[in-house]
């Protein structure tokens, strides 16, 4: 689990000892852990994309750990969420990603200028 480290000098009476104050990063999603690329695909405005591309055809590695570039795979499925969603924005979308590397192909996930807007 990754975790930060802020300091706190407001408790301490003198100002002078920080006090540690340990934050946990937030739970994972309930639909799914993905390893991939996060990519700029437009500049103005900027906006970026998320894609998980299949292991190697004779790999025997995790996905995690090695996969194909997204210049090497050449299939792309692309994952749109509702106007205001962003990434990984139904509880299907691990099941669809698995059988996107099944076929050879990538999901892209895109951050839309109208995504978190609620």
């Amino acid at each position: 689990m990754i975790s930060a480290v802020a300091v706190d000098r407001e408790d301490d009476k003198t100002g002078t000892h920080p006090r540690r104050v340990d934050m946990k990063s937030p739970p994972l999603s309930p639909y799914g852990v993905f390893a991939g690329q996060l990519f700029q695909y437009s500049a103005s405005p900027s906006l970026v994309a998320f894609e998980s591309s299949p292991p190697p055809p004779s790999s025997s590695t995790p996905p995690s750990s090695e996969m194909l570039s997204p210049k090497q795979c050449s299939n792309k499925c692309i994952l749109l969420g509702g106007l205001s969603d962003g990434p990984i924005p139904t509880p299907y979308a691990k099941l669809l990603e698995e059988k996107c590397h099944c076929l050879g192909w990538s999901l892209v996930q895109p951050i839309l200028s109208s995504s978190h807007l609620g």
